[in-house]
């Protein structure tokens, strides 16, 4: 009796574990992103779940500003769901730091050179809606 029952958990727990894989799964996504109607190279695009669930992705756009989005610890793709979206593009730039040792002394800062609303989940107004077959979204920095 004991034996059947076991059986009976464990073939449950495996069908339950086979149908929520595909919930839990990631599709794939692409974000196009364009400043002044060029596709901006080597920004990082970073979508956030908006239903609190925790679900993030994020990628860095090549030379044709494609974005091909990754889940950390699933790869490949973005779990389907509502997020909102940021765009930073950083730069280092050179700025002094003297100390007592090298009064001329300089460091090396990095800067986001977009404007600062599209680094804010808040005020960016990127929102990125991925179903369950993916999703494809251009984004326009102004």
């Amino acid at each position: 009796m004991q034996r059947i029952l076991s059986t009976i958990l464990v073939a449950g727990l495996s069908l339950f574990l086979v149908g929520c894989g595909e919930k839990f799964g990631t599709v794939p996504v692409s974000i196009t992103v364009m400043q002044k109607g060029s596709p901006l190279e080597d920004a990082t695009v970073v979508a956030v779940s908006s239903d609190d669930a925790g679900n993030s992705a994020s990628a860095i756009t090549d030379a044709s500003g494609v974005a091909t989005m990754q889940t950390p610890a699933k790869g490949m793709g973005v779990i389907p769901g509502e997020y909102t979206v940021t765009v930073t593009k950083w730069e280092s730039k050179t700025v002094p730091a003297p100390s007592t040792d090298d009064p001329n002394g300089t460091a090396t800062e990095q800067i986001n050179i977009l404007p600062a609303q599209y680094a804010d989940h808040a005020r960016s107004g990127f929102k990125l809606s991925v179903g369950p077959k993916g999703a494809t979204e251009t984004f326009n920095i102004e």
